[in-house]
Parts: C-alpha cells; sequence; structure tokens
C-alpha cells in the first residue's frame, strides 16, 4: 500500500534555505506525496523561488497578512486532507529514500503515527555556533513501538525529548488523528505559541501506540534564522522573546500560570496547560510541578540565562505556590556539571562530521552526504568525535 505523504513546510522570509527544504523533499522517489508551502507574508523572493520547481506535487499558499507562526502552520494544516502529514522547518530537510522507507515501515507496522531521531546539521551561515557546516548523526538505529502514555510521562520529567512522541515535527501523523484532535478542541488543532511541542502532547493523548524509528529519516537544519537553534543558544530568549514574536503572537497568549521562559521544561507546561485547557491532556499522567519548576531553573542555568530569567522564574514560583530553590552562589559550579554532563551524553551517542571537508553547504548536500556514511562502530566513532575535538579546539 502507498500511503499519501503530505509535508507542510511553514516559511517566512527564507528563501535561501527553503530552496534547499524542497529539493530535499523531490529527490525522494517514492511517487504518492505532495508539498504544501505556506508562505506567511513573506518579503523576500519565496514565491519566485517556490514557482521555479514548476512541479506539480508543490502547492504554494501565503497568508493574506503576517500571522503568528501557530497561526501559518493552522492555515496550511487546513489544505490537508487525507493520508498523513508532518511539518518540515523550512532549513530542514528530508534523506533520500526516506519517503519509501517510512511507507515500507507503516506497512510492515500499521499505526496511525511514526516519529524518529533526527539528524541536525549546522547550516555555515548559523552565527550562534562556534562549529559550523557541522552534521550530527545519531548512532543508534532500528525502530520500536512505543506506548504513548508511558513517553509522555518520561518527556514530563525530562527524561526524554518531546520529539520522542507523536508529533508533527520529526513524524508523521494520520490525517485522522488531527481531524479527532480538531473535533475535541473546537475545531482547531493547535492552541499554544510552540505549535511542535503542543502537538505533542495533544496527539500522546488519543494515539496509544505509534512507531519511533532512531535511524533518522530527516535532518534538522540549525540556521541563521532557525527557531530550534536558538533553543540551545544562550541567547534563545533574545531571539524568541524579542517584540516581533511576541507582538505577531497575540492570538495564542502564553498561559497565565506561566511566563514567556524559552526552555523545554517551560515550553512543554506551557503545552500541557494549553491542552488540559481544552480537554486534550491525558488524565493518566500526573504532573509533579515542583520537579518540572526545578528542571526549568536547571535549563536556565546550563543555558547561562538564570540571572537574566530570575525575576520570570520568581513570579512563575509564586503564580504556582512552588518553591523557588536559589543556588546563587553556586551557579558556576552547576553550570559546568550540567554542561559537562550534556556534552558527554552528546557526543557519546552521535556520529559528528566537519562538512566543510566534504563540499556540504546546504542541508540537501548534507542528506546526501549522509546517505553515503557507512556507520562506524561506537568505538570508533568516539575516536573520530575526540579527533574533531581537539583538531577545534
Amino acid at each position: 500500500m502507498n500511503h499519501k505523504l503530505n509535508i507542510i513546510i511553514p516559511t517566512k522570509d527564507r528563501a535561501e534555505t527553503l530552496f534547499w527544504a524542497i529539493k530535499s523533499c523531490l529527490q525522494n522517489n517514492y511517487g504518492h506525496f505532495n508539498i504544501i508551502v505556506s508562505d506567511n507574508a513573506s518579503t523576500d523572493n519565496t514565491e519566485e523561488v517556490v514557482m521555479s520547481f514548476r512541479d506539480p506535487r508543490i502547492t504554494y499558499l501565503k497568508t493574506p497578512y503576517r500571522f503568528s507562526m501557530t497561526a501559518n502552520w493552522e492555515f496550511a494544516l487546513k489544505h490537508v486532507n487525507e493520508g498523513y502529514v508532518t511539518v518540515l522547518g523550512d532549513d530542514d530537510g528530508f534523506l533520500p529514500n526516506s519517503f519509501h522507507d517510512i511507507n515500507e515501515m507503516l506497512n510492515r507496522h500499521p499505526t496511525k503515527a511514526i516519529s524518529w531521531k533526527q539528524s541536525f546539521y549546522r547550516w555555515p551561515n548559523n552565527n550562534f555556533v562556534r562549529i559550523k557546516n557541522l552534521l550530527q548523526v545519531p548512532f543508534k538505529v532500528g525502530f520500536e513501538i512505543r506506548k504513548s502514555h508511558i513517553v509522555l510521562n518520561k518527556v514530563i520529567d525530562q527524561q526524554m525529548f518531546p520529539g520522542d512522541l507523536p508529533w508533527l515535527y520529526g513524524g508523521f501523523v494520520s490525517m485522522e488523528c488531527i481531524q479527532e484532535v480538531k473535533d475535541k478542541s473546537n475545531g482547531v488543532f493547535f492552541h499554544s505559541k510552540i505549535p511542535d511541542i503542543y502537538s505533542a502532547m495533544v496527539l500522546s493523548s488519543i494515539i496509544d501506540d505509534y512507531l519511533f524509528s532512531y535511524t533518522p529519516y530527516s535532518i534538522a537544519g540549525h540556521s541563521a534564522k532557525s527557531n530550534g537553534a536558538a533553543q540551545i543558544q544562550k541567547n534563545a530568549n533574545e531571539i524568541l522573546g524579542n517584540d516581533i514574536f511576541l507582538k505577531e503572537s497575540t492570538d495564542f497568549p502564553w498561559h497565565p500560570k506561566l511566563e514567556f521562559v524559552h526552555v523545554y521544561p517551560f515550553i512543554i507546561w506551557e503545552s500541557v496547560l494549553q491542552a488540559k485547557e481544552v480537554g486534550m491532556f491525558a488524565s493518566n499522567v500526573k504532573i509533579d510541578f515542583q520537579q518540572l519548576f526545578d528542571k526549568g531553573v536547571q535549563h536556565c542555568v546550563q543555558l547561562g540565562i538564570i540571572e537574566a530569567e530570575r525575576n520570570k522564574l520568581e513570579i512563575i514560583a509564586s503564580k504556582n505556590n512552588l518553591v523557588f530553590k536559589n543556588r546563587k552562589y553556586f551557579n558556576k559550579i552547576w553550570w559546568l556539571i550540567l554542561n559537562l554532563k550534556h556534552y558527554i551524553h552528546v557526543w557519546s551517542n552521535n556520529a559528528f562530521y566537519l562538512c566543510i571537508n566534504n563540499d556540504v553547504t546546504n542541508v540537501l548536500e548534507a542528506s546526501v552526504f549522509q546517505s553515503s556514511l557507512v556507520r562506524p562502530s561506537w568505538f570508533g566513532m568516539i575516536i573520530n568525535n575526540l579527533r574533531l575535538l581537539l583538531k577545534l579546539i
């Protein structure tokens, strides 16, 4: 059976990366997919770039005025009627033959959703990182069938990432599930300022079993304008908390029990609260809000933004009757320990490749390069990673 795969690409003034994101989809030989580019009133040459492909599988939409990110995702989702759907960032890319492989997985193990561990590619124009043009490929391969409520509990406890759940970014979801969520939440799918995380929270409430692939099918791109890149940078709140982002998101206000602090524990918490408001959060998942708050503080320390966000953290604690454990005098030691632990985990579970040595300059070329790689042994991966680190230090 050939499942129809719908790829939504929301975009705004990123024609230079969008071109390569689209090309990465078109390199697939699978015959049953279409691309919906939802242009959020761009002022650059986005429309010209999309039209240059002259491909009937591509549908170009343009919002009548500048929407919020969430509203643009909702706008695009309304134009999908059947099959499976995913959202691809305009600086991301799919790997060659990934659509065929995803279809085969869904045929062998019929489920309503499939998610996967993504690779990461730091674009050469990403000035927020010290090492540019770097490809990160997960070492572990294979797949498993997961129970949503089990993984959701681990995500809430910060043991796993939202992308480990069924969601729309880094995963395909049946349109039957999308429609079920809309039917149960006032005809609208998204109810949060952060749509990708929100999709994981609500889909987990209606999907019992889903496929999860450790083998990546796509690459998450971190470019100069990437929200995803900003999420893991010290200046994430400076980028995402600026007036433009907030003014464009007034139709989806941040939940009043929280302040806008853009680290994973708080954006997960916010999505949970919004899902609860519309009755779309799993009732069998219990949340320790003090623990979630403490994890949020920990993330702020790790990113080096604890002092900048201290006032907001105090307000969140006050609103929710929680204790803000002030470790001001130990933050430098805590920062060192948390980052050391993080880097050991990342560099021991992923293979890293400096792409400038392989004539890679964009996410399409990164996807082709990745498909040509031979999976190293774990020991060989560690040695190569250490060589790369020593070379760059």
